[in-house]
C-alpha cells in the first residue's frame, strides 16, 4: 500500500498569497507616486493621491491609511494558513 504525496488544495495557497500580494502592490504603487512627487520637489497627499508643489501635507503611516485593507488581506490570508493547515493535518491523520 503505498501513500500518495500531499498536494494541498490550491484554494489555501491562493487565500494565503494573493491578498498580501495584492497589498504589496497597493502599498508599492502608493510609495512610487509619492516618491516620485518628492522627487520633483512637491509635496504628496496621501489621502487624495495628488502633487502639490505649493501646499505642505503631513504623511501618516500606510496602516493608519488603509487600516481596512491591511486587516482584510491578513484575514484572507489567515483563513488561507487554517486551510493548508487543515488538510495537511487531515492528510496526515490518513
Amino acid at each position: 500500500m503505498t501513500t500518495a504525496a500531499f498536494r494541498p488544495p490550491p484554494g489555501g495557497f491562493i487565500l494565503l498569497l494573493a491578498p498580501l500580494v495584492l497589498l504589496g502592490l497597493h502599498y508599492g504603487y502608493e510609495a512610487y507616486l509619492a516618491e516620485a512627487c518628492i522627487a520633483d520637489g512637491g509635496s504628496f497627499n496621501y489621502e487624495a493621491w495628488t502633487c502639490s508643489l505649493t501646499e505642505q501635507f503631513e504623511a501618516r503611516p500606510y496602516l493608519h491609511r488603509h487600516w481596512g485593507k491591511a486587516l482584510i488581506a491578513l484575514s484572507f490570508s489567515l483563513s488561507g494558513l487554517i486551510v493548508l493547515m487543515l488538510s495537511w493535518l487531515r492528510h496526515r491523520q490518513r
